[in-house]
């Protein structure tokens, strides 16, 4: 996991106007509206993909702690970039 991270952080570092691969996180199964990013963070539902800058969706999500503290507002679909669109700001506490 660590790993992954790493590898995020130093692909979007070393240049993030890059026209090269980037990494992005994607849904390895469907995550329905209403889970937390805790959730997805903690069960890892994602997978650390590396794809083609031009095929990156905007606001697609990179770092797996970004999703923590949030929560999805409409079912994220297996294969499908989590993008920063597919959250709320921050959870709610009611």
């Amino acid at each position: 996991m660590l790993a992954a991270v790493l590898l995020i952080v130093g692909i979007r570092s070393t240049n993030p106007t890059s026209s090269g691969p980037l990494a992005v996180l994607v849904a390895k199964r469907l995550i329905p509206k209403g889970t937390t990013g805790n959730a997805i963070w903690r069960k890892e539902l994602y997978l650390v993909t590396v794809i083609p800058s031009g095929q990156v969706e905007a606001g697609a999500i990179s770092d797996p702690a970004s999703c923590r503290g949030r929560i999805v507002v409409a079912d994220i679909l297996p294969g499908q970039q989590l993008t920063s669109a597919d959250f709320t700001a921050e959870a709610s506490d009611g």
